[in-house]
């Protein structure tokens, strides 16, 4: 029944398998359809974000996590509702962490699991989007010149001190990442795809204009989607990696398949990427299958 698939990288050098404790919570989750946006095990315990499907569930309903709840695996197939960010329709995760804004709008609240860490007011209403970059820090954007011409990227820290990152830079829609994740990525001038890789103390970083912008990322790689130019009907999917010295981009041997009929309110494509514990994973949004793409 299972219909995980195992793709050999060697071009990413990868030297762990997959733990099993992850791959049980994979199997489960496509027997018991679930819609999955991340499964990572943190301080030993296996965690997943996503939702159970219902009757007449559109499977394309929801292409992103907004919304979706976090589950604690307790085996035998069993998941455990956990109920840290229930009733939050916008909620921006990152492992156990959770951004969100007030009922108000007017500020911006961190948590981990039930526990408010930190909360700033907003300096504006235009607000584009924001995500995590660590339990201290976020990446927000602003529109029209908010903190700059055109389109601006801001950095916020636990402190409330706001730094400018991009005077001219936009933030694609949000984007799944594990708790350990080093990558992030926007957009710069004319909508290119710019890559940012952090190391482990933040210290220092390096970034790179991409052919594709980021879906999904680890601490090793991130990938996303790409048009094939061959084949309309198929997207392929890129991925990056920083070696320590620059940046390599491959493409991976699995094609998506892209639906015939493409409105605002369908799926761009037939599957979803999501980080599976270091590695990556695709799931079909119909048939609830899911393949590992990338291993640890």
């Amino acid at each position: 029944m299972m219909n995980i698939v195992l793709l050999v990288l060697l071009l990413f050098q990868v030297s762990f398998a997959m733990d099993s404790s992850v791959m049980e919570v994979l199997k489960c989750a496509e027997i018991k359809k679930m819609d999955v946006f991340a499964v990572e095990k943190i301080d030993g315990r296996v965690y997943a974000t996503g939702w159970f499907v219902r009757s007449g569930h559109d499977p394309c309903r929801n292409k992103t996590d907004y919304g979706s709840s976090v589950f604690e695996y307790k085996k035998n197939c069993v998941f455990q509702e956990k109920n840290w960010f229930k009733d939050i329709y916008e909620v921006r995760r990152m492992g156990l962490l959770g951004a969100m804004l007030n009922s108000n709008q007017d500020s911006i609240i961190v948590s981990e699991m039930n526990s408010v860490l930190w909360s700033c007011p907003l300096k504006t209403e235009n607000l584009s989007d924001f995500y995590i970059l660590d339990k201290n820090r976020l990446m927000i954007g602003f529109e029209e010149g908010e903190l700059g011409d055109g389109d601006s990227i801001g950095l916020l820290n636990s402190n409330c001190q706001w730094t400018l990152v991009e005077k001219k830079g936009k933030l694609p829609s949000i984007y799944s990442a594990t708790s350990d994740s080093r990558y992030i990525h926007y957009y710069l001038k004319q909508d290119e795809p710019y890559i940012v890789f952090l190391d482990s103390l933040y210290g220092h970083h390096w970034g790179t204009l991409s052919s594709f912008y980021i879906y999904v990322s680890t601490r090793k790689i991130a990938c996303g989607y790409a048009d094939d130019g061959a084949d309309q009907s198929k997207s392929l999917i890129k991925c990056i990696e920083w070696t320590g010295f620059n940046f390599v981009e491959k493409v991976l041997p699995h094609k998506v398949n892209v639906p015939e009929h493409y409105s605002p309110f369908a799926c761009p494509w037939t599957e979803r990427l999501f980080p599976c514990g270091g590695g990556i994973c695709s799931q079909n949004f119909e048939s609830k299958k899911i393949e590992i793409l990338v291993d640890e």
